[in-house]
């Protein structure tokens, strides 16, 4: 342990303050993600005056499943009004705000090593339980007050970026699905200069095909009418699919290596990698073809999110090795790619899963289900030129 690292249980003192005339209702709970939530809990009829209250500025933390889930789900109260949580959770708050920020330690709380070291004291129960205590002896850096300010500034200036860069990455997303539909649902896409060659009607260049009078075929497997030479197919026609690779859990590093994408880290939409974790040690043959490339898509195979965790990999996020029980998904042309990403929406690929996954207690499905995921597909230029088009471009380059 680095000398300048100290003990956390040297600057907070836990709090027991109950919720005894019952004035505060807003009961929280506590994600993954480190945040409070609204509680799922049923509390119909409960004694509320039980529940521990949390002040802002304060902490509290679910010591329970940590050895499960290999993360401390922990948050700090940053509004104003108090809130009530489960009398299981432990809340604390710090000794002296001159010495330790709030907001720094909240900091610290998130990083993957905080996580490593909780896990590591977890006790041998079923839960993998995690007490005050324990909490206490986990030791982190406290520079002086001046350079925690200074590091929390430059922390929430990121953190603004980020969510800046999420805002306008879900408005390119909406308007790429809207193209999306517009030209693979309504089939309106502007229609080709051979196309237009080929009936002897340049003047329909760039004009929306069914509209304008585009040829369209009666397909037999569904039941309506498409575009000339287009066919109702599925992911195998245009693409291959692999999943990961088992690696020991206990070999996992917390702050060397290479990240390694498991279930847990493919969201909706997005990747997680706040609980992520890291191979430092030699690979072995089977895994050195486990490496990801920009486009791929990845899909959690297992948990009852199965069908909507997957997520579009970004050039940004590379290295990344794929774990056991996460599929990924290439398209035999690069171009293909996004296409393929924005099916699983349109499409509803969630609504898929829900009719072939197996499993009752741990709904799953395999990576053969889902290249059977049924889509159009069309012309290649058509799908080149949706590649090719401003707003998907841009809206690749800012996942």
């Amino acid at each position: 342990m680095k000398s300048n690292y100290n003990r956390i249980g040297n600057y907070v003192t836990q709090v027991k303050l109950k919720n005894s005339d019952g004035a505060i209702s807003l009961l929280k709970g506590i994600s993954i993600n480190k945040h409070f939530m609204p509680s799922v809990a049923n509390v119909i009829g409960t004694d509320l005056s039980k529940y521990r209250v949390v002040k802002k500025n304060q902490f509290a933390f679910n010591p329970m499943h940590v050895g499960r889930d290999e993360v401390l789900p922990i948050a700090i109260l940053e509004e104003d009004e108090p809130v009530i949580v489960s009398p299981a959770y432990v809340v604390f708050e710090v000794k002296d705000e001159s010495v330790l920020l709030p907001e720094y330690l909240m900091m610290w709380c998130r990083r993957s090593e905080f996580d490593g070291n909780a896990w590591f004291m977890t006790d041998n129960s079923v839960r993998g339980g995690f007490n005050w205590t324990d909490f206490c002896d986990i030791k982190m850096p406290i520079p002086s007050i001046e350079k925690q300010h200074e590091i929390v500034r430059e922390y929430n200036v990121v953190n603004e970026r980020i969510a800046l860069n999420e805002n306008i990455v879900q408005k390119l997303e909406d308007t790429a699905l809207a193209i999306y539909k517009l030209w693979f649902v309504d089939f309106e896409f502007p229609i080709s200069r051979d196309y237009a060659q080929s009936i002897d009607r340049l003047d329909l260049e760039g004009l929306p095909y069914k509209s304008s009078g585009g040829e369209m075929e009666y397909c037999d497997s569904l039941d309506v009418e498409i575009p000339s030479q287009w066919k109702w197919g599925c992911f195998r026609d245009v693409a291959n699919q692999f999943s990961g690779y088992s690696f020991k859990g206990d070999d996992y590093s917390f702050e060397k290596g290479i990240t390694v994408i498991r279930g847990e880290n493919v969201t909706e939409g997005k990747l997680r990698f706040d609980t992520h974790k890291k191979w430092n040690l030699s690979l072995p043959n089977r895994a050195k073809n486990c490496f990801l490339k920009s486009k791929d898509i990845v899909i959690g195979m297992d948990g009852s999110k199965v069908g909507k965790n997957w997520s579009l990999v970004s050039p940004y996020q590379l290295p990344l090795l794929l774990a056991q029980r996460v599929c990924c998904i290439r398209a035999d042309s690069l171009d293909h790619q996004l296409w393929l990403y924005i099916s699983l929406k349109v499409h509803n690929f969630s609504e898929y899963v829900n009719q072939v996954q197996t499993g009752t207690s741990v709904p799953h499905i395999s990576g053969e289900q889902i290249m059977d995921f049924g889509i159009y597909i069309p012309n290649d230029y058509i799908v080149t030129a949706l590649q090719k088009s401003y707003v998907l471009d841009e809206y690749h380059k800012t996942i």
